[in-house]
């Protein structure tokens, strides 16, 4: 019996080892249930370009399937990633192998899918299925640019561990409101350009409640303004939302939004306001207070005053552009603080003045665009002439213009006098040089033969057997030419 037992425990230890192996309860093969999903979902579709082929019989291992990505440890499809490659057939217009048709509600099968992927594909103007909502374990969905139509639905809220979303370029998708997207308290990154937001009243409140949130891109989406407030101190929810990137470029906003700004004035690296209507000045409480960001772009947005001498408090920024408003006044020196910025475009407004001194502290600038304005003066000859074309006032290098001041120098008496008085000069050298140079040529050569009898001798030797050489050469070369005029 002891015997029995101790065999019974050594069976049981050997067990235990084996399934503390690493590797041992690794799952080969997908799911039946999820294969079979699989296959239903790829009925629904118009594969032009073969891109589904490897899904079928011939490999019953769906986790080995073009797209497919299962877990390791359950087996279960976790990863669907199937965005539309471009056609490499098409040098000049990028056009996708995009798969057609619709999505299939098999996909609720997969219930343990964390990402998925369709962009680039054409789902033909169709809308978005509601039954994606009930994937409740995605954290990543991308269903851009594949000509979805309709309203966003709101389905997509109950995505509580949604960490991406990506619904851009869809130019046919609308969302009238955005209150869905407040349930979403994992977003880090949310991409709507192009989506129809012009009935989004309250976006921006929306948007205050994604506490994770860290990369907002709202281009092109028809956004309304944000109502006003009567005192710029307030911001409108005071959120903690911590975004980095906000792009809000081409809609209908106005200077309303800059005390929303303010609620990520820690926080923001990257701020694109281009392509609005903010009107008027910029507000020194609006931006002076973003000590970190380093990219702001305010160009095309119906500005139409001075610009603030707190604009240098943005120590911080690499890319500035305020092009194409109306901005006038000088430009202030303070610019000269920010020591980093290495683009500057202040071109198409309506600038006087000169160009600060301050501009060349500057270090890292490599870009820089002061044309369109009504500068005067001197300028920068490190950048060239792009940088400065169409202020009619500026003068110098690298500009054809000459100053004021250069046309007085060169025109008066004493510069013409010094100008003689140094080609002279020029012309005195010239002279002595060659003279130097005849001495020494003639009386080396010269000098030589009359001091040295031996290479005297030989010297008219030379020019004897030249002289010979050269009269037989002629006389039979005459010879020659006589007989054959005779024959």
């Amino acid at each position: 019996m002891a015997g029995r037992s101790f065999q019974h425990l050594l069976s049981f230890l050997v067990l235990l080892l084996l399934c503390a192996k690493p590797g041992l309860g690794k799952v080969t093969g997908c799911i039946e249930r999820e294969r079979q999903a699989l296959l239903h979902f790829r009925r629904g579709l118009v594969d032009r370009y073969g891109l589904l082929s490897s899904w079928g019989d011939d490999n019953r291992d769906c986790c080995q399937w073009r797209g497919v990505q299962c877990s390791n440890q359950s087996g279960h499809i976790i990863m669907l990633h199937l965005p539309a490659p471009p056609n490499e057939d098409y040098s000049q217009d990028v056009i996708y192998q995009s798969l057609r048709g619709e999505i299939s509600p098999s996909l609720l099968e997969l219930d343990h899918l964390t990402h998925l992927d369709l962009s680039y594909n054409d789902f033909e103007g169709r809308h978005i299925p509601p039954f994606l909502g009930s994937l409740s374990r995605m954290q990543y969905l991308n269903l851009s640019h594949a000509n979805f139509a309709q309203t966003v639905p709101t389905q997509l809220g109950n995505l509580s561990n949604l960490l991406s979303l990506d619904l851009s370029d869809n130019y046919l998708l609308n969302s009238g409101n955005l209150e869905w997207l407040s349930r979403l308290s994992s977003l880090r990154h949310l991409d709507l350009s192009s989506v129809n937001l012009s009935e989004a009243i309250h976006w921006s409140q929306a948007i205050n409640k994604l506490p994770s949130l860290i990369h907002l891109d709202l281009q092109h989406c028809y956004l309304p303004p944000i109502p006003p407030l009567t005192i710029p101190s307030l911001s409108h929810g005071n959120s903690s939302v911590p975004l980095v990137f906000l792009d809000l470029s081409g809609n209908y906003l106005t200077s309303s939004i800059y005390p929303w700004l303010l609620n990520f004035s820690t926080t923001l690296l990257h701020l694109d306001l281009s392509f609005n209507g903010l009107n008027g000045s910029i507000p020194e409480y609006a931006f002076g207070n973003m000590s970190s960001l380093e990219y702001l772009d305010l160009h095309s947005s119906e500005l139409d005053d001075e610009i603030p001498d707190t604009i240098g408090d943005m120590g911080s920024l690499a890319y500035l552009d305020i092009s194409e408003n109306q901005l006038w006044g000088s430009i202030p020196d303070t610019v000269g603080k920010m020591v980093l910025l290495s683009h500057l475009d202040l071109s198409l407004n309506q600038l006087q003045g000169s160009i600060p001194d301050t501009v060349g502290n500057m270090v890292s600038l490599k870009k820089l665009s002061l044309s369109e304005n009504h500068l005067q003066g001197t300028q920068l000859q490190s950048f060239n002439i792009d940088s400065y074309k169409g202020n009619p006032a500026l003068c110098g290098l690298p500009l054809l213009k000459k100053c004021f001041e250069d046309k007085i120098k060169q025109d008066s008496p004493t510069h013409n006098i010094e100008d003689k008085i140094q080609q002279d000069g020029n012309d005195m050298w010239f002279y002595v040089s060659v003279a130097l140079g005849f001495i020494v040529g003639f009386w080396g050569v010269c000098g030589t033969l009359l001091l040295n009898n031996s290479w005297r001798y030989a010297y008219f030797q030379f020019l004897n057997k030249i002289k010979d050489w050269l009269y037989v050469i002629i006389a039979i070369n005459m010879a020659r030419l006589q007989r054959s005029l005779q024959s």
